[in-house]
């Protein structure tokens, strides 16, 4: 089954006919917001310094389709809320609001609580409203609970409030409880009191969430209770039935021009050319208008290595009013395969719209990248995922991929959801690849033990385990991981994608397509030259070169180094929890006397202290 926690159960989306039922799938929300974090650390400090905001005018407008990461520092005056085109399967134009659990920086908040607490706020800069009542000001505004998030329970909330200038205080104009919603909802609210028809107004939302209660699933702790605004407007001259917008916009990202993959090796590309390029670009357009309209669409295709850019010709195309459709960019673009190890594009899509229209949403963008691996993912986790529970102590999860060109694989790019508290750092995995059986993972071809989840310096990026011996490969095979305890190990997934005609999990039941409908995060990394590595100061030393002997032991390990150096040695063995049994330095040529670790089965981790070499065996104790 898949399921996720929902504060006081564990909500079953999924049953798993003949399966032990304590052994699932799971699937739960991201814990913090690694994109928010990284922008707070790296930008926030220095975006609004020298910031001087005047007071603003009618009309207040803001679809955050210009913005990223944060509300724009000139409509809005904190940065709590979470700009992004993620968490919403059918935003009203491309952009939206996240209010969530978690602070601006993507921690927890001090005063988080099982009971419901204010979390996020998005406020407005102060908006000059010396207005009659009858100048008919109204404000309104899109919202959605859960999207790709969480869903919000019922003792949480949305508010809005607006601020009272002459006693400087917030007053509640309208609330909403956590309900699940499919699509955005439309409020219409009047400023129809004098108290607010003054220079200086300001309105603001704000979300009530709560956290979790359960104590027994720290490891499945996330960051929850998801609110989305969209498409905000204050304007005079308005009614209640005033819910035309005068606008045509995108709607959501660019689509890839690689039909199965988001991001394939260059040196692999003119191989998979004529089987992988769609030639032509996928994205959606909304005609909000109650009018049909006749825009003109264009493309512009940038090579960010060369510099070289190739332009559409403007095409005028009429959309009917009230809907939203497909709209396909057709352009073969000629790439240049010889122009180096790699390429990125950069992919704009442009509307020539009315005088009138909202200009901030008529241009989308997006990278195409071509480097050394291939990639189903979008790059940025919605969910962890992971197999957990009683019976997967020794579970797999597997993704199948399709090599369009002979090549060596060197490494494979994993992305870790990061547990509270960092929970599962110890839990260790085995990283594995399967040949193909008629569509699902046949037999086993690479094993390589010891690994654990680690998470980058550099916040939303993944991290790439080098292989011990490289693997030369061509064609379909399964790439992914095998658990060794039962905890749940939280490996990110894309939710922007379904690839689960691609994901596959086992039990130990056999092999199973997998029912979460997402993208497990993993990726191959292809290269006929080894690898440069600026992070990994360690050399995987070849298991040819080294000897260990017996296995199975019983009293005593022997190693046989077809090198001269015995000295300098350090040796670690780790049970299959992560937990360290023993540790000594000495030289090769010595006997490891095992004769006080239980029999089982162990990982035995070897490195010289002088020239850097490693290597990590599974070894078993049987007496």
């Amino acid at each position: 089954m898949i399921y996720s926690m929902n504060r006081f159960k564990l909500s079953i989306l999924f049953l798993l006919a003949l399966l032990n039922l304590a052994a699932q799938e799971v699937i739960l929300p991201i814990s913090g917001n690694p994109v928010a974090q990284e922008y707070y650390e790296n930008y926030y400090s220095t975006s609004k310094k020298n910031l001087n905001v005047d007071t603003l005018n009618l009309p207040f407008i803001d679809d955050f389709s210009d913005s990223d990461v944060q509300p724009d520092p000139l409509r809005w005056t904190d940065n709590y809320a979470f700009i992004n085109n993620r968490y919403s399967p059918n935003p009203i134009t491309s952009g939206i609001a996240t209010l969530d659990s978690y602070n601006f920086d993507g921690s927890p908040y001090p005063n988080a609580s099982t009971n419901a607490y204010i979390a996020d706020y998005l406020s407005s800069n102060p908006i000059n409203l010396d207005y009659n009542v009858n100048d008919n000001i109204y404000l309104s505004f899109y919202y959605q609970a859960k999207g790709l998030g969480e869903q919000p329970d019922e003792n949480d909330s949305l508010c809005l409030e607006f601020f009272n200038v002459d006693s400087l205080t917030w007053d509640r104009i309208w609330s909403v409880p956590g309900v699940l919603m499919e699509d955005f909802k439309r409020v219409m609210i009047p400023v129809n009191d004098f108290i607010y028809l003054k220079n200086g107004f300001q309105f603001r939302f704000l979300n009530y969430a709560s956290l979790p209660n359960a104590p027994n699933f720290k490891d499945r702790f996330g960051n929850w209770d998801h609110w989305h605004i969209d498409y905000i407007v204050l304007d005079k001259n308005r009614n209640q039935a005033d819910t035309v917008f005068r606008d045509v916009s995108f709607v959501r990202g660019i689509s890839s021009m690689i039909k199965d993959y988001e991001a394939i090796p260059w040196a692999h590309l003119q191989s998979a050319y004529i089987e992988q390029y769609s030639g032509s670009i996928d994205t959606e357009i909304t005609n909000l208008d109650t009018a049909d309209r006749n825009v003109s669409k264009f493309i512009e295709i940038k090579n960010i290595e060369t510099g070289n850019t190739v332009k559409s010709d403007p095409l005028a195309i009429d959309i009917i009013a009230d809907t939203i459709f497909n709209y396909y960019f057709d352009k073969s673009y000629q790439f240049d395969f010889n122009q180096g190890d790699e390429a990125t594009l950069l992919i704009r899509t442009i509307l020539q719209t009315d005088a009138f229209d909202y200009k901030a949403n008529d241009t989308l963008s997006r990278f195409q990248v071509f480097k050394k691996y291939y990639a189903y993912d979008d790059g940025t986790a919605e969910v962890g995922y992971g197999l957990s529970d009683e019976g997967t102590e020794s579970a797999s999860a597997a993704v199948h991929f399709k090599a369009f060109k002979a090549d060596t694989l060197r490494a494979v790019d994993l992305y870790f959801n990061q547990i509270e508290d960092s929970l599962n750092l110890n839990n260790y995995f085995y990283l594995n690849l399967w040949d193909d059986n008629e569509g699902e993972p046949g037999n086993l071809i690479y094993e390589q033990i010891g690994l654990r989840p680690a998470y980058s310096s550099e916040l939303n990026k993944f991290i790439r385990y080098e292989l011990d011996f490289p693997v030369f490969l061509e064609g379909d095979f399964y790439l992914g991981w095998s658990n060794t305890v039962e905890a749940f190990s939280n490996f990110g997934m894309d939710l922007n994608r379904n690839n689960s005609n691609n994901n596959f999990y086992n039990l130990g039941f056999g092999w199973r397509q997998s029912q979460a409908p997402g993208t497990f995060m993993i990726r191959p990394v292809f290269s006929i030259l080894p690898l440069i590595s600026g992070t990994n100061e360690l050399l995987a030393l070849p298991t040819s070169e080294l000897m260990v002997y017996p296995n199975p032991a019983d009293q005593l390990l022997n190693f046989s180094f077809i090198q001269d150096d015995y000295t300098s040695w350090n040796i670690e063995i780790i049970d299959l929890t992560g937990r360290l049994i023993l540790k000594t330095n000495q030289p090769l040529n010595q006997s490891l006397n095992i004769s006080d670790l239980n029999e089982g089965v162990y990982i035995l981790s070897i490195r010289n202290m002088n020239s850097g070499f490693q290597n990590k065996q599974k070894i078993i104790i049987r007496r």
